[in-house]
């Protein structure tokens, strides 16, 4: 499987650090409004990472982090007149809520920023006593970008361009910036705060962490110091992922991550969705009015390396490609014995440890009889494309050929075969392909049948017995039962 290294620039085989297990960290939500489309791409994308790499057989510790640290925080508690913590709490909740609805794989880790904070000064600490860190006379701490001689790899920006092209952050001259930090490039890790703020004690004054700081503290003691993937989306590569590298790189003297996977932007006529642009449509909103399949089709048929172009005409185009996909498992009879892994997950939510892997699904299939072995095709196409760097819009143009398929196919047995393959299949995708079409209520039904039955006895009064006599078998298919007693009285019973 070939997976595409923001660190390179390249495709390269996955080969995890340690056999068929998977360590993935993905940089989560900072809590301190709604998420939009744009964080739901995030989530979609590396939902389906975990799907796959469960489906070919890994055992995936899949963390995401909480940011729960941060001045927007501080400042929306300000402008509420509310704790930094309660408005962390209630955006978390909404997210988690949010990310559930849209049927996303649940975290094997969820940490909190405010669960590691002892870590992460012992982690700042150490950098300290290696010479990577400094303490300005405020008690500031900064990192040392001058002392890691490989800063920028991974946005390849060279270290002295930085430097001299670098302004300070703050509003001060370049004779007054020595006494706060010895670059302008060098980055806060713990940051002395007024008191007034959400503060937390250290070694150099009441204050709180650099983001930086968090990610790696949380990756070091959930994970490791070296982990398969990291991820998240591209705007994070600089400086957020840079200056995650350097602290980590610098304390233990390896790689923080061997493959970075980065998604890119949803756009609002070619500007990136932000809240700062205030551009963004909250995922809240999307599912008032789409599906999660709807969303997870608009998302995923781009390449997740590539922009989305955010546009109501879009989704509903994805909505009939949805309503495409169910309308082929409309013949599926009611009594199939479903597997669990395609049921439980509708009722609760769904951890990585307990998605299906490949043997579960191919034997699941193979109780179900195939024409011209269409299934082994149809399994082959989808994972090269998926093997190709996670291709799901060629996988999903699979699918969709699937369903034409099963359209075209007479036999009704072939039908139901090849449409439990795309059932099956559309699960690894993340899509449920549920029919939410509402439903008609039993009394409904039985007003529709006897209006039917009236129909038929104006056509038998009115002398006109072809029209009667189709009404009646066309009654008896659907296994209504249509008895005369008299000229003008008829009954009905379910055959």
């Amino acid at each position: 499987m070939l997976i595409y290294n923001t660190f390179s620039n390249s495709k390269e085989v996955f080969v995890p650090i340690n056999g068929r297990n998977v360590l993935m960290y993905v940089c989560g939500p900072t809590v301190y409004d709604l998420s939009h489309l744009g964080h739901a791409r995030m989530g979609l994308v590396f939902d389906v990472i975990v799907r796959y790499l469960s489906y070919l057989g890994y055992k995936v510790n899949y963390t995401r982090n909480i940011t729960d640290i941060d001045g927007k925080i501080v400042h929306k508690a300000m402008d509420l007149n509310l704790t930094s913590e309660q408005v962390a709490r209630f955006y978390a909740n909404a997210f988690a809520k949010e990310m559930l609805a849209l049927n996303t794989v649940s975290p094997t880790f969820e940490p909190k920023a405010t669960d590691y904070l002892p870590q992460m000064i012992d982690f700042i600490q150490s950098l300290i006593d290696k010479g990577y860190a400094y303490v300005s006379s405020t008690g500031d701490v900064y990192f040392n970008c001058k002392q890691f001689k490989e800063y920028g790899k991974l946005a390849k920006k060279n270290l002295n361009e930085l430097l001299s092209g670098a302004r300070s952050d703050q509003v001060r001259s370049q004779d007054e910036l020595s006494k706060y930090k010895l670059s302008p490039i060098d980055f806060a890790l713990w940051k002395v705060c007024d008191i007034h703020e959400t503060v937390w004690p250290s070694p150099w004054g009441m204050g709180r962490p650099g983001w930086n700081i968090e990610c790696s503290t949380m990756i070091k003691h959930v994970l490791g110091e070296t982990i398969d993937i990291h991820g998240g989306g591209e705007d994070l590569i600089f400086p957020h992922h840079e200056n995650e590298i350097a602290q980590s790189q610098c304390l233990h003297d390896k790689p923080l991550a061997n493959f970075w996977v980065h998604n890119n932007f949803v756009n609002v006529k070619s500007q990136k969705m932000s809240k700062s642009l205030g551009n963004f449509t909250t995922i809240g909103d999307l599912l008032a009015n789409y599906s999660s399949d709807t969303i997870r089709l608009f998302v995923l048929q781009n390449n997740y390396r590539h922009p989305v172009d955010f546009s109501p005409e879009g989704l509903k185009s994805a909505r009939l490609g949805v309503g495409r996909l169910i309308q082929s498992l409309s013949s599926l009879e009611n009594n199939i014995d479903w597997p669990d892994f395609l049921t439980s997950h509708a009722q609760q939510p769904v951890y990585p440890s307990l998605l299906p892997d490949k043997a579960k699904i191919i034997n699941f299939i193979n109780g179900f009889s195939f024409n011209n072995n269409d299934h082994e095709s149809f399994v082959n196409e989808f994972e090269e494309a998926m093997n190709n760097d996670f291709n799901t819009a060629i996988a999903i143009s699979k699918l969709f050929s699937l369903s034409d398929k099963i359209q075209a196919e007479s036999d009704l047995k072939n039908k139901q075969s090849l449409a439990i393959l795309l059932k099956t299949y559309a699960f690894i995708l993340g899509f449920k392909l549920t029919d939410q079409t509402p439903k008609i209520q039993a009394n409904v039904a039985h007003d529709l049948v006897n209006l039917v039955i009236e129909l038929r006895n104006f056509s038998r009064t009115s002398k006109d017995f072809k029209q009667s006599d189709y009404i009646r078998a066309k009654l008896l298919e659907l296994g209504i039962e249509v008895m005369d007693s008299s000229k003008d009285k008829t009954s009905w019973k379910l055959k």
